[in-house]
């Protein structure tokens, strides 16, 4: 028996052992793909669509992965970083409705004239401006974050990668 199929007989008696080389498969078909997709120049990528589907296995991967823990993976030829999911704000039509009202209030000045704040811009207020106006603890009360957003994965070769060379 040669070394690759005691490796896979070994792998497949053990369903821990199937699921970890799928996982290092998948850690390692991203990490090249990410690779040769960053050294590409031209407007169109031909690395791009084996990245992206490489980028969906890993999503599957870390599907259920706790949204706020990072992780750090092996592959055989890279080491992957996942970050925490990124945090979201969900504004529905009541938070607008608080926000339009609390900023009703609020009096600005414009050149030497105070004047009130229009309560209209609310709709198209940044959460930035609602929570320089009124706040942050406003902000959350009406828009909470929460950790639903992507997560960010970042290969890293554990030695410089083997390119095979081109004939002229």
């Amino acid at each position: 028996m040669t070394k690759p199929e005691s490796a896979a007989a070994a792998a497949a008696s053990h369903p821990n052992k199937v699921a970890q080389v799928a996982k290092q498969e998948a850690i390692d078909r991203f990490g090249e793909a990410d690779r040769l997709y960053h050294l590409w120049q031209a407007p169109v990528n031909p690395h791009a669509t084996e990245r992206a589907a490489a980028l969906e296995a890993l999503e599957v991967l870390y599907e259920n992965h706790p949204a706020e823990e990072s992780d750090v993976a092996d592959g055989r030829t890279y080491l992957l970083e996942v970050s925490m999911k990124q945090y979201e704000r969900v504004v529905t039509p009541e938070a607008y409705s608080k926000a339009f009202y609390k900023m009703r209030l609020i009096k600005t000045l414009k050149g030497s004239k105070i004047v009130r704040f229009d309560p209209f811009t609310v709709f198209s207020t940044t959460f930035e401006a609602i929570k320089k106006h009124l706040g942050e603890p406003f902000l959350d009360s009406i828009a909470p974050k929460f950790r639903t957003g992507r997560r960010t994965y970042k290969a890293t070769a554990k030695a410089a990668p083997a390119v095979a060379k081109e004939a002229a």
